[in-house]
């Protein structure tokens, strides 16, 4: 009997370790019945779908990067927008104090809802994000943006810490987690001992970049964007898929 025990507690200990660092469907018992995890819709159908559970996790770290109009700014508000009709309100932490309430409020954000955050410098942005996290009334927070963060050494350590806390207090509140990010760079690709302090916290990460206007006459209507599924705990990565965004007094988005 003790033999048996034994046996279980370190095969629990495994399955722990696996699904920390690859994620909770890496391994899990034949016994168990998948579940899907709790998520928010992106409200691109092609995006949800290839993401494999439906939308962006619930409770955990998601990076959105890209360069200007790539559509990272819209994907997120469109994101909060849907976790809104959910009847919980939303926080923006705008480190770099360019917050454009009347674009968000076109992607479908009330803004009487939102709370917006607009810290002194990149410190106290990431101790008020941790502030924010401790608040279960909040579904969301949108943290814009981490390229305005300071790069030395200590300030990478504090942030480190920061994230350590963070993931365990969106664990509990289940609140959802978008961080918006430059592209990474080409050197940051290509040598595995380049700081990826973020990239190690976040559950799932997705690249967006445009890839032409979409015009009607002279008229700019819209541009086309190719989202890239860099990191995906959840579901496949490694998946490219086309989204288009619509501007038309609101702003909407199709999957293609």
């Amino acid at each position: 009997m003790a033999r048996n025990q034994n046996r279980h507690r370190r095969l629990e200990r495994t399955i722990t370790h696996i699904q920390h660092q690859w994620g909770t469907e890496a391994i899990r018992k034949g016994s168990r019945k998948t579940r899907v995890p709790p998520h928010v819709p992106t409200g691109f159908a092609a995006l949800d779908k290839a993401l494999g559970i439906g939308g962006i996790p619930r409770g955990r770290i998601t990076i959105l990067s890209g360069a200007p109009t790539s559509g990272k700014v819209t994907l997120a508000a469109r994101v909060l927008a849907n976790v809104q009709k959910r009847g919980r309100p939303v926080a923006y932490v705008d480190v770099m104090h360019t917050c454009d309430a009347d674009y968000l409020e076109r992607c479908g954000v009330r803004l009487q809802e939102l709370l917006v955050v607009r810290p002194e410098n990149g410190r106290q942005a990431l101790e008020l994000t941790l502030a924010l996290a401790k608040r279960s009334e909040l579904a969301a927070i949108l943290f814009d943006h981490w390229g305005a963060l300071g790069k030395s050494r200590q300030e990478r350590r504090f942030a480190s810490g920061v994230l350590d806390h963070l993931v365990g207090r969106l664990a509990k509140t289940r609140a959802l987690f978008l961080v918006l990010d430059d592209p990474l760079p080409l050197w940051q690709r290509l040598f595995p001992f380049a700081d990826r302090t973020l990239a190690h916290y976040a559950t799932l990460h997705l690249a967006l970049s445009r890839e032409y206007w979409l015009l009607s006459g002279p008229d700019v209507r819209g541009y086309r964007a190719q989202v890239s599924i860099l990191k995906n705990k959840f579901g496949p990565a490694h998946k490219r898929v086309p989204i288009e965004i619509h501007f038309n007094g609101t702003v909407r988005g199709d999957g293609i």
